[in-house]
């Protein structure tokens, strides 16, 4: 029988086991007999927690607490938020409660009182509805300042940047030189011609050029818009025409597994604005353009740009692409604003300081670039790269070389660590803590990772790039339990409605504005249309995440739920569980793609009459896989297996050779509404269940 809750002389016993080694050594079906035996069951998903904060933390010195105290010392006065007890657990839910029921009284303690965001003119007002509509606020109004300028406040010497290779050679940049090539990058670009308001884009691997031009453009006043370089040219080039960049820095080629993948060649036949081209591990192999130049030819004789762009608090920083439910995807400006949102994540959930050294094998056009950026250097962190792979044994010697406190994964990562055993050699004893990002987890391979460390935490975070970071959490001063979110984010809250539009313990996720980080535009959709058109009215009585009940206005202007799209799940203990997506959206490995995207590439094979892509949890629970039901054209007649080549290729060169095609299911026709719209939850449904048949 499952229990609810471990005893609390289960929990100490289990605690003494990890601090004591007793669960060291290779062989997982150790820890496995010692859960049993403590815990007095079999270990079946959702798992009791395997970290306990009281004992095997130190809660006292997390940021998160800190605030927390300092909030209950000096800001608490309103008694219907006032802390209930003593507990870390206690704390945090009234902090919760008092952050969304006083937005404002919320930011502006986190702006002023924890992150010291420096203004170079102060905000008039914090919060404010000049349109008096809950999805157009307008945050820090007044304000002018540049979000860069949190990095310059850094200690010079302090190591901020490693940038390890592959063959074992690493280059270090300390916040003095980052500081200086962040001024010299932004003044080649005003060489170029460009100024305030203009935008360029990047698509590059993470590497130390990409991070400066990132920065130095955000630095004079420059959006950047950024796309990632696994993407087909096809992909790129739509990106491309939807940012309308001045100018574009892309990589020659990319170096995997020994072959050089051209990059900039991808584009041949594709229109592109002027383009500098930064060399690979060698020089650049492929032949330019008349409008195209070399990273020296750009960097060499510019003058540093002494004074940052100060601008208000809307300014666009940036933009990335996230896919919805339409063939093309979202284009998601960020502004200042989204910045703060990243800053007081990594502050509260990920507990950053300055001793710290984080990775994540991420890139700046996924959320979790930028993010990381901001989250390490804005908390005068160390940030480290590797330039190879990160399935392979060298990255996680890298993991140990570099001494990374924080480590960032994708659930699909760590599948691949276990079932090489890539991470056998390596010694992950000194991080003291992980995140995962990106796609529902699954527990057993939380629970390998949490024990390859020692049995340290995993900051289970699980947002969107249309939020800036994350709206669910697991924090250093709760339990941790594989694959489980703790809490609802501060400053934020959210619902689970079910399939009749009533509350429920689990359902699709809409989220409850304002707050900081929250999009407000995008570059080709109606952002109304995608986010708040005809999402159910909140109704008396409905309760959010704190179990709070939620207000039906907001300082006088009428609250309105915002499609999110995941789907969660509340477990009995209080905790959550990620079902991955709601909509026609799926995570694949981390990356964010429409079912429209899929079926769109999928359509111009010869031979598909109709296509409709779902992504489904394999049984054990972790990241989705694709699957695809095909509808064949007349006189075409082929088995599944060879279908799966056939688009498997399409999809790859494409879309992304990241994207793996699990399954083809051939069908006769598909399932529609009375509008004709594909019943895809229909089909995941079927899917799962001819499954749990053994099919």
């Amino acid at each position: 029988m499952q229990m609810e809750n471990p005893t609390s002389d289960q929990i100490q016993a289990w605690c003494a086991a990890c601090r004591h080694s007793t669960l060291s050594g290779e062989d997982f079906s150790r820890h496995i007999r010692l859960y049993e035996q403590i815990f007095g069951k079999e270990p079946i998903p959702p798992f009791f927690p395997l970290w306990y904060p009281q004992y095997m933390g130190n809660v006292q010195q997390t940021n998160l607490y800190q605030t927390i105290q300092l909030w209950r010392e000096k800001l608490v006065k309103n008694t219907s938020v006032a802390p209930s007890g003593d507990l870390p657990e206690e704390l945090y839910a009234a902090f919760h409660r008092w952050s969304v029921e006083h937005r404002a009284d919320f930011w502006r303690y986190v702006i002023f009182d924890r992150l010291n965001i420096p203004f170079q003119h102060p905000p008039e007002t914090i919060l404010s509805f000049p349109k008096g509509n809950i999805e157009q606020p307008k945050w820090l109004d007044g304000a002018a300042w540049n979000v860069i300028e949190v990095l310059l406040r850094q200690p010079p010497e302090h190591t901020a940047l490693i940038y390890e290779r592959e063959n074992g050679e690493s280059q270090k940049w300390n916040y003095g030189d980052l500081i200086t090539y962040i001024k010299r990058t932004a003044g080649a670009l005003y060489a170029q011609g460009l100024r305030e308001g203009d935008r360029i884009a990047l698509c590059l691997p993470m590497r130390p050029e990409a991070i400066f031009l990132y920065l130095g453009a955000l630095y004079a006043g420059i959006s950047v818009a950024t796309i990632p370089d696994s993407l087909s040219g096809e992909e790129i080039s739509a990106r491309l025409r939807i940012a309308k960049p001045k100018l574009l820095f892309i990589q020659d080629g990319l170096h995997r597994e020994g072959k050089f993948i051209p990059l900039y060649e991808r584009l041949q036949a594709h229109p592109l604005p002027p383009t500098i081209v930064l060399p690979g591990k060698e020089a650049i192999q492929t032949r330019l353009r008349n409008n195209a130049s070399t990273w020296m030819q750009f960097i060499s004789d510019s003058q540093s740009l002494s004074q940052p762009y100060y601008g208000p608090s809307d300014k666009e920083i940036g933009v990335l692409f996230s896919s919805g439910t339409t063939a093309e995807p979202k284009a998601i400006p960020w502004t200042q604003l989204t910045a703060i949102k990243a800053l007081a994540d990594a502050y509260f959930y990920h507990d950053v300081h300055p001793t710290d050294t984080i990775t994540w094998h991420t890139n700046l056009g996924w959320m979790m670039g930028p993010w990381l950026l901001f989250a390490g250097f804005g908390h005068g962190a160390t940030i480290a790269l590797y330039e190879g792979p990160p399935t392979s044994p060298s990255y996680c010697k890298f993991i140990e070389r570099q001494s990374i406190t924080i480590l960032g994964v994708v659930p699909s990562l760590v599948r691949r660590w276990i079932e090489t055993d890539a991470w056998k050699e390596a010694d992950w004893s000194q991080i003291r803590l992980f995140s995962s990002t990106g796609e529902a987890s699954n527990p057993w391979h939380m629970w390998r990772l949490m024990a390859k460390a020692n049995y340290k935490p995993i900051i289970e975070y699980c947002g969107g790039t249309e939020i800036g970071g994350g709206y669910i959490t697991s924090t250093l001063i709760h339990p941790n339990a594989p694959s489980q979110f703790c809490v609802p984010a501060l400053g934020i809250d959210f619902i689970l409605l079910n399939e009749m539009n009533q509350p429920d313990t689990e359902g699709e996720l809409f989220l409850l504005p304002p707050s900081i980080g929250l999009s407000q535009t995008l570059l080709n959709a109606d952002h109304h249309k995608v986010y708040y058109q005809d999402t159910p009215p909140i109704q008396e009585g409905w309760k959010g995440a704190s179990d709070a009940p939620i207000s039906l206005t907001y300082e006088g202007v009428r609250m309105h739920l915002r499609r999110h799209g995941d789907y969660m799940r509340r477990l009995p203990s209080g905790r959550w569980s990620s079902g991955g997506r709601a909509d026609d959206a799926m995570n694949l490995g981390g990356i964010k793609v429409s079912a429209a995207e899929i079926e769109r590439v999928v359509a111009q094979v010869p031979g598909v009459g109709e296509a409709a892509a779902i992504a489904v949890p394999p049984p054990e629970g972790g990241p989705e896989r694709l699957i695809l039901y095909i509808v064949q054209a007349q006189g075409t007649s082929r088995e599944p297996e060879e279908w799966q080549t056939l688009l498997s290729q399409q999809i790859r060169e494409k879309l992304s050779p990241l994207f793996h095609l699990h399954a083809v299911e051939i069908v006769s026709e598909l399932p529609r509404t009375a509008s004709n719209k594909v019943m895809r939850r229909l089909l995941r449904t079927q899917y799962l269940e001819a499954i749990q048949k053994g099919k």
